[in-house]
C-alpha cells in the first residue's frame, strides 16, 4: 500500500516536474527568437526585460494595452463586437 502511494507520489512530482521544464524551454525559445520587424533583431535582453516586466509588474503592461486593463469576457466581448461591425460593413 505505501509503494504504491509512494509510485504514484513520484509519477505526479515527474508529470509536474516535465511540465515547468517544457514551460522553461518555451520561454528560452521565445527568448533567443529573432523579433519580427521593426524590431531589432540583435537584441535579445529586450525579449528578456519584457517577459520580466509581464511578469513582475502586470499595472506596466495594463497601462500600454487595453487587453490587459479588461476582464476577458470584455474582451471576447470586443472580439463578437468587432465581428458583427465588419459583417454589417461587408
Amino acid at each position: 500500500m505505501l509503494t504504491m502511494l509512494l509510485y504514484a507520489l513520484c509519477c505526479i512530482l515527474v508529470l509536474s516536474g516535465m511540465f515547468c521544464t517544457l514551460l522553461g524551454l518555451l520561454t528560452v525559445f521565445y527568448w533567443c527568437k529573432p523579433p519580427k520587424h521593426p524590431a531589432d533583431s540583435s537584441n535579445r535582453l529586450n525579449n528578456v526585460a519584457s517577459w520580466w516586466i509581464g511578469l513582475t509588474r502586470p499595472e506596466v503592461v495594463a497601462e500600454c494595452y487595453k487587453y490587459f486593463r479588461q476582464d476577458v469576457m470584455d474582451n471576447v466581448k470586443d472580439v463578437d463586437r468587432a465581428a458583427m461591425e465588419e459583417q454589417e460593413d461587408g
